[in-house]
């Protein structure tokens, strides 16, 4: 057989090979609850991401949030993680590793994005954001199933998450996260807990759950439970059953300390909490 005919199987197999490769079919990771995506990266910096995104995991500890940032600038990577509040560290770790895979396939090549499951939220970005209280983009889920006595029950529900805005804003840079319950009207139970991812003051914890408890009534004008998720803090509340976990309280002398340089699951909604269509957008009002 001649030289060129060997080039030409060459060719044939290696086209072949790339057509196979870009068949192979995605990893079947649950979808988000919502997710955002803005901006184009570059090589250099999409490197640095996937560096720091692998380490995310590891370096979380049982208190559920890590900051990190990998890669020199421009092309530093930066990213956030918080896993809810009651959320043990197995849960939480499982949780970061499927969203890091998740993210990267929903938003390829992106500079900046962030996802939401139920028991966890990735946020990257070529800017650093440590610190920085953010509210938007937002989502809204909310059962299907509706309260008798919607008026009493949505100031009720206020009440508590009112409450215990206050209460997670006062905690420290390990966590800011409360829960409670309260009978509301009927003699039903609620449930809610807020967070705040802990690396913001007590005044931007506070004031970024009172602008989400603020969206309340476009969300849970008559569900039985219902949430506002932002980037920078969270609410839920469920009158269906108790869903949320008591933990102990912060060890003390503990203070959170970000990564930087070199940065060395799958959780189930509620039943009953459902978004009927996931929010994609092309903008993230960050960096």
């Amino acid at each position: 057989m001649k030289m060129g005919s060997w080039r030409h199987l060459l060719f044939l197999f290696l086209i072949t090979l790339v057509s196979l490769t870009i068949a192979l079919p995605q990893p079947n990771l649950p979808p988000f609850l919502g997710y955002f995506c803005n901006f184009t990266s570059s090589v250099v910096y999409q490197t640095n991401l996937n560096t720091l995104l692998s380490t995310l995991s590891n370096n979380t500890d049982k208190y559920g949030f890590h900051n990190a940032s990998y890669g020199e600038n421009p092309n530093t990577a930066h990213a956030i993680v918080l896993c809810r509040g009651d959320a043990d560290l197995e849960t939480c770790r499982s949780c970061i590793n499927t969203s890091t895979s998740k993210l990267l396939q929903v938003c390829p090549n992106s500079k900046q994005a962030i996802g939401w499951y139920d028991y966890c939220m990735l946020r990257y970005s070529n800017a650093s954001m440590e610190g920085i209280m953010v509210v938007d983009p937002r989502i809204f889920e909310w059962d299907d199933e509706n309260v008798t006595s919607v008026a009493p029950f949505l100031q009720t529900v206020a009440h508590l998450l009112g409450n215990l805005r206050v209460k997670a804003a006062s905690g420290g840079t390990l966590r800011k996260y409360a829960l409670n319950s309260t009978i509301g009207p009927d003699s039903v139970s609620i449930y809610a807990l807020v967070q705040c991812t802990p690396d913001i003051t007590e005044q931007d914890c506070s004031y970024c759950l009172q602008a989400a408890i603020d969206n309340l009534h476009l969300c849970c004008n008559g569900p039985k439970g219902g949430r506002v998720i932002t980037p920078s803090c969270h609410f839920r509340f469920e009158s269906i059953g108790p869903v949320f976990r008591e933990l102990p309280p912060v060890s003390p002398g503990r203070a959170y300390v970000s990564s930087t340089g070199n940065a060395m699951g799958t959780p189930n909604l509620h039943p009953k909490c459902t978004l009927d269509e996931v929010v994609h957008l092309d903008w993230l009002g960050v960096g």
